[in-house]
């Protein structure tokens, strides 16, 4: 099935997701005769166009390419190509209670994609609503809908809106909608997403569409500029969540500095990461840092360029002495984090030596590397960013890179054979660098003792950070998938000792290890948004009450977290 009008795009999607891939088997939604459900797909095709409603072997191009287990499959896919046929389908679904997935691009991979978490729902996908409404270069916003990709935006703004930067992922063909609802990081200064949501549509599930913040009064001239509403926002009830179905959204976008510059800090012992996240919570806290540092070790950045196989023929995982001998043969540090500054020449230098001081200060043998760009006299003085992207990192500048995808392929064989595949463990936790150094020393134990090479980073943020412990795999090795979920549920257990909640999780572990604060939206979800439970149920561990027997017999009815058991959802009241 063509999912996207730029070849580039649809080729990725066909490798990842078509080629050499059966289809998934059959199955009917729950409680739900063959005979209902034929009537349901005829008025489906009646709604969206026959073409636009999947069935059979192109339903391989809506289950996980990564999946480790056959329990995430869906009966049909939906493609609406507006509110009014949305509308329609979730009139339809209701009569007949059956549960759709709803997703945008379904490009969250490593946590999914577009598969759902109850066998035999129908999959929405908004990927046909791919509009770009508007980018306002006065006021940096851009008001898009869920089908338009980083890549869409990206190529928009380089050749129409060229004063402005869309914050973008290393990999472009994800919805930008999608991966701001689930709280998806970029690069630029902007680039903590869900923060610079500035107003949704949103569909419930009985079909009203509401607007959030000013956008909800007619015609305001603030309606994508001021994130205020008179009363309460409940913007945040609609991230990482199944309360309704986001349909456009406003996104404040950054406006092109004068001048851009890139830094790199390396250090060189595995301990030193106590130190370097300390000093970078001390300039995120004096405002001197302005996006996100993005940290890494020595296999991750190995990956991108090779794969296991090619950096060690031994047995096992890459052990730490060769890991060593790497990192010296590469000129890599054990540690390295990017961010960027942006502003006039004077504020950029000037952060950068506050930068410099604080960092002497902290780790006296680090290494740090500065790239300043500047207008050119040819166009009058003026940041190109694609020019930049030819000489460095183009997603601090809006533009779509491609170099991280070959990671994938980082646990295949020699031979190349299999399905490279990766999911990770998210945790959340303080800017505190002797917290970071036990956590981390912790978890690569556990993920080498289950056979993986433990390739940890994260990102850190003004107060917090999360720490990203990658796996990759073969999908198509019956011994990654059997280690696998093990390896999840130790780092599971570990983190549960500090506390520790996590950022989020792959449908397997969706609702396995999640804060108690979680429930309370939950409880609001199923007495009044969603009495037939139809959109997205089990969505981030939340369960309304008319799924609670499919829960019971098919997940744990109580899981637990942080030391507690968490209650059913049906048992919690707002």
């Amino acid at each position: 099935m063509k999912q996207y009008f730029d070849p580039l795009q649809q080729e990725a999607h066909d490798a990842f997701f078509v080629i050499g891939r059966d289809g998934p088997p059959e199955v009917l939604p729950p409680n739900t005769s063959t005979e209902t459900f034929c009537e349901v797909l005829d008025k489906l095709r009646q709604i969206c166009q026959a073409e636009n409603v999947i069935t059979g072997d192109d339903l391989v191009s809506f289950i996980d390419p990564f999946a480790v287990t056959s329990s995430h499959v869906p009966s049909a896919a939906v493609c609406p190509s507006n509110v009014s046929e949305i509308q329609q389908i979730l009139k339809l679904v209701n009569v007949h209670k059956i549960p759709v997935w709803v997703c945008s691009r379904g490009k969250n991979l490593g946590y999914g994609g577009p598969a759902p978490q109850i066998n035999g729902s129908i999959v929405l996908s908004l990927h046909r609503m791919s509009s770009i409404l508007e980018v306002n270069e006065r006021g940096a916003y851009a008001v898009i809908e869920p089908g338009v990709t980083f890549r869409d935006l990206s190529e928009y703004c380089l050749e129409n809106k060229r004063s402005v930067w869309p914050n973008v992922p290393s990999i472009g063909w994800g919805s930008v909608i999608g991966n701001a609802l689930d709280r998806g990081i970029g690069y630029n200064a902007l680039g903590d997403h869900w923060h610079n949501i500035s107003g949704l549509e949103v569909v419930l599930a009985n079909g009203d569409v509401v607007r959030t913040g000013q956008w909800a009064a007619t015609d305001a001239p603030t309606a994508y500029l001021c994130k205020n509403s008179f009363g309460p926002s409940i913007d945040g009830l609609f991230l990482q969540s199944n309360l309704g179905i986001v349909t456009k959204m406003s996104l404040w976008l950054q406006p092109r500095p004068q001048t851009y510059m890139s830094v790199k800090v390396e250090v060189d012992k595995f301990a030193d990461i106590a130190p370097l996240v300390d000093a970078l919570g001390l300039l995120h806290r004096e405002d001197i840092l302005q996006s996100n540092p993005l940290i890494g070790d020595v296999i991750g950045h190995l990956s991108i360029f090779n794969t296991a196989a090619e950096l060690y023929d031994g047995p096992g995982p890459i052990p730490e002495d060769k890991i060593e001998d790497l990192r010296v043969k590469n000129s890599l540090g054990a540690w390295t984090a990017i961010f960027d500054f942006y502003g006039t020449k004077s504020m950029v230098l000037a952060r950068l030596e506050r930068c410099r001081e604080v960092l002497e200060q902290h780790c006296p043998s680090m290494r740090l590397t500065s790239r300043l760009f500047e207008g050119s006299d040819n166009n009058g003085g003026v940041l190109e960013a694609r020019k930049i992207a030819e000489h460095g990192r183009g997603e601090p500048v809006g533009v779509v890179g491609t170099s991280r995808s070959s990671m994938i392929n980082f646990a295949l064989p020699r031979d190349g054979k299999g399905h490279g595949a990766h999911t990770d463990f998210v945790p959340l936790m303080p800017n505190d660098g002797a917290f970071f150094l036990k956590w981390f020393t912790e978890a690569r134990k556990i993920m080498v003792s289950h056979g993986f090479n433990a390739i940890l980073g994260g990102r850190v943020f003004k107060k917090h950070s999360f720490t990203i412990q990658m796996m990759f795999y073969d999908s198509s090795s019956a011994t990654h998938r059997a280690s696998l979920p093990a390896m999840w549920r130790d780092l599971a257990k570990a983190a549960e000792k500090y506390h520790l909640t996590n950022y989020r999780s792959h449908l397997d572990n969706m609702g396995n290890f999640c804060p108690l604060s979680c429930s309370p939206s939950s409880s609001f979800r199923q007495n009044n948004l969603d009495p037939n439970g139809v959109l997205s149920p089990g969505k981030q561990g939340i369960w309304p009450e008319v799924w609670n027997k499919y829960r019971k017999e098919n997940k744990n009815d109580e899981t637990t977290t942080n030391g507690t058991t968490t209650p059913s959802i049906s048992s919690l009241k707002m």
